[in-house]
């Protein structure tokens, strides 16, 4: 499958021997937890919800060329200069928004941090991946970074105030910093969307799930409030609408609806079995066929729903 400036999936990602200054990526650590099938991440072991295998990666990679189309081929929504000295990617994943942003800036230093050892050997000289959760105290210099990026950490942070105050303190002064987050709330605007349908149920169920983790997935509705008070400024909130299906009629909403439900059927078991077993106790059987419910409703072509994708990006004051 063709993704961005010709990269294809990668469905054979192999783990790398990353360093940064503390240590070096070890067995423990690529010792991953298999559950119902599924391998998930072994540093801070039952942190984060998705699972890190080439299934669930492969999702990733759909949704960062997803990402692609709302910004019309563009990898950050904020006004960023082209030669900055050092750019943080929070949560990278697979790295390809890292990869891709070290392509196109080859004077800047790029860091991708995230829990799982799962990016490629092969990246461009200027990027590096550490293994590093973002809610532990942070080692890097104050006034570091000229942009630091995350996208799609809903469900996995407990204190998103100390988080925010982390990135205001490591960024340099006027740089900027970038959030992107889905809503799990499925819309329609013309009421195909009925009481009942599998799809609100699905929304509910880990609205409930971060309620009781203290680990909200309503990030994207109060991250703007929340960065604005971490004390940024020029603080700006674009707000798209992803389709899920290609029901639109305009041409680019169909294409990003498209995506978005390649995306959402191939990444659905990742995102519901570990949260839906783990937090609210329910067998594998159950979630496979409450699963098998969801995939016919998002199937239906008379059922016109999105969701909201919404990005905010500030500035540290100079």
């Amino acid at each position: 499958m063709q993704l961005s400036h010709g990269r294809e999936i990668h469905l054979d990602l192999r783990n790398s021997k990353y360093r940064n200054d503390t240590f070096s990526v070890d067995s423990s650590i690529t010792q991953y937890r298999i559950e119902n099938g599924r391998r998930y991440h072994a540093y801070k072991d039952g942190i984060y919800w998705a699972p890190n295998d080439d299934k669930q990666n492969e999702n990733l990679d759909i949704s960062h060329h997803k990402y692609l189309l709302l910004l019309e081929g563009n990898l950050t929504a904020a006004p960023i200069e082209k030669d900055i000295e050092r750019v943080l990617d929070i949560g990278t994943g697979t790295g390809i928004w890292a990869i891709d942003f070290a392509d196109e800036h080859p004077n800047t230093t790029v860091i991708g941090t995230d829990l799982s050892p799962i990016q490629p050997d092969v990246v461009p000289p200027n990027l590096r991946f550490e293994i590093d959760d973002v809610r532990d105290r942070w080692t890097y210099p104050v006034d570091y970074f000229d942009f630091i990026h995350m996208r799609a950490l809903f469900g996995s942070i407990d204190d998103w105030d100390a988080v925010y105050g982390q990135v205001y303190k490591h960024l340099k002064p006027g740089g900027y910093f970038e959030q992107v987050e889905i809503s799990i709330y499925i819309k329609s605007d013309d009421g195909s969307l009925q009481e009942g349908n599998p799809f609100l149920k699905f929304t509910r169920m880990f609205e409930e799930a971060g309620e009781i983790t203290g680990q909200t997935f309503k990030i994207a509705e109060i991250m703007k409030e929340k960065i604005e008070r971490a004390g940024f400024v020029n603080v700006v909130e674009k707000v798209f609408k992803a389709p899920m299906g290609g029901w639109p009629a305009d041409p680019k909403l169909r294409e990003i609806g498209q995506w978005t439900l390649l995306g959402f059927l191939s990444g659905l078991e990742g995102y519901a079995l570990a949260t839906l077993t783990r937090v609210l106790q329910w067998s594998v059987d159950e979630v496979h066929v409450f699963l098998a419910q969801v995939r016919q409703a998002v199937r239906d072509r008379s059922l016109h729903s999105y969701h909201e994708i919404r990005i905010v990006y500030a500035q540290k004051p100079q």
